[in-house]
């Protein structure tokens, strides 16, 4: 489960760096021939390879997380049922109050 929002931040980062280096290097393949775009190519497509699994598993993580939290928040729920609906009546009252004020000063 994702603790913090550094982890996701930094993972982005990686990403965004992993791909721009396989563009990067896509270019040079461009403008080389022989051994060495084929070996710059392969590169980058290694590394693009590369990203596409560190995403597919930061969905897979993201995803894990999410459905433990509706399972806990659905637990909570059938646990208290009533305390459930009083916090969503305060705070659809409190979200109609404010939306109210702000109706009301245009």
């Amino acid at each position: 489960m994702f603790t913090s929002n550094d982890r996701i931040h930094t993972a982005n980062k990686e990403m965004r760096a992993m791909i721009e280096e396989a563009g990067h290097m896509l270019k040079r393949a461009h403008a080389t021939t022989g051994d060495e775009a084929a070996e710059l190519r392969d590169s980058s497509m290694a590394l693009l390879a590369d990203g596409i699994a560190k995403g597919h598993a930061l969905e897979h993580k993201a995803t894990h997380s999410v459905h433990e939290l509706a399972t806990a928040t659905d637990k909570l729920v059938h646990a208290n049922p009533w305390r459930s609906v009083a916090v969503a009546g305060v705070v659809g009252a409190g979200i109609g109050l404010l939306l109210g004020i702000a109706v009301a000063r245009d």
